[in-house]
């Protein structure tokens, strides 16, 4: 009788543990002291979008999967609303805020995905533009970040949906991306 509303949490829950895995890969501290990604919040709130995109796009692929990513995205903004109500802002400003986020997002997706579609070039530049618009990165360091997102991209499209379905994504290992340093 209440099968729905097992559903419901079920989904809500896989929802919960994609969007932790996706925060977790995107606070790997290779990515700002290696990658070059800025550890500000603009850059983490980036970086937690590239990981959006490249789940987001996985389960897109699936068709029973669109539900499931639109609850993903409920958490996500959720969770950025949660934020900053603890750093103090008030619902006014939270307001202004989260619709300027959900345009970055948007605005984001669509430059990934052509970038993803068009080859390496492309992609570099619209992270660029994006993840790395107030950032000095060299041409090492955005390839590098160029092969990590095509890898996970990869590596996302060969996992099963049943254990997306599940809560369970596993993103690639961003040390072996890792830029040397200059000397």
């Amino acid at each position: 009788m209440f099968g729905w509303l097992k559903k419901k949490d079920r989904k809500q829950s896989a929802a919960f543990a994609l969007y932790s895995a996706l925060v977790s890969q995107a606070r790997q501290p290779a990515f700002y002291t290696r990658l070059g990604v800025a550890d500000t919040m603009e850059g983490r709130f980036d970086l937690i979008l590239v990981h959006a995109f490249i789940l987001f796009r996985r389960l897109k692929k699936d068709e029973n999967s669109r539900e499931l990513a639109q609850v993903i995205f409920d958490v996500m903004f959720a969770d950025l609303d949660q934020n900053m109500r603890e750093m103090g802002i008030g619902d006014v400003g939270i307001l202004k805020r989260i619709r300027k986020m959900s345009e970055s997002y948007h605005g984001r997706i669509v430059a990934y995905e052509e970038g993803a579609q068009s080859g390496a070039i492309e992609l570099a530049a619209a992270l660029k533009r994006n993840l790395y618009a107030d950032t000095e990165v060299t041409d090492a360091q955005l390839m590098a970040m160029v092969g990590y997102i095509n890898d996970a991209l990869s590596e996302l499209d060969k996992q099963n949906s049943q254990n997306l379905h599940s809560g369970v994504v596993y993103f690639p290992d961003v040390s072996e991306f890792i830029v040397a340093k200059a000397e």
